[in-house]
């Protein structure tokens, strides 16, 4: 009986192939999941949140809008051209928010409580940053609480 010498090698490529085809896959989806996670380092250990950027003036405008839960460790992160006095409102949102203010070295400046906005309510509120902040991030209303986050405590954002 006579074997194909060929077909071994066939499995083989066909293996390797495959193998290196996962491998490429898993290290884009690792660099992915990084880049839309934050790290924050509190007193008590490290606090992960996955992130939606908000980078442009249209996305920042649009922001948590018309959402009805965010989910628990996410959040969203405005990042400014530059770092300066940053003001939010939370118009047709409709969850409670906390929104964290970071300066560019990533400390913490402040935090603040954001509820929404009643229907009937003509103006809504201004968030403003007491201290010149170059990210925003909008997360879950109890979120710094359960996590004890305070402020001075340190963010670390890639690539900004």
């Amino acid at each position: 009986m006579l074997i194909d010498s060929k077909r071994p090698f066939l499995w083989i490529s066909i293996f390797l192939a495959i193998s290196l085809s996962g491998t490429i896959i898993y290290q884009q989806y690792l660099k992915f999941v990084e880049k839309n996670t934050i790290t924050i380092y509190t007193v008590t250990g490290t606090v992960k949140i996955r992130v939606k950027y908000a980078i442009t003036p249209e996305e920042q405008q649009k922001g948590l809008v018309n959402q009805s839960s965010l989910n628990k460790n996410s959040g969203m992160l405005f990042v400014f051209p530059e770092e300066k006095i940053q003001s939010f409102w939370i118009e047709n949102v409709l969850i409670p928010l906390e929104i964290i203010f970071i300066n560019t070295e990533g400390r913490i400046n402040e935090i603040m409580i954001m509820n929404p906005c009643a229907p009937d309510i003509s103006t809504c509120p201004t968030y403003t940053s007491k201290s010149p902040a170059r990210f925003a991030i909008k997360v879950n209303g109890d979120f710094t609480t359960k996590n004890l986050i305070i402020e001075g405590d340190i963010l670390e954002v890639s690539g900004f």
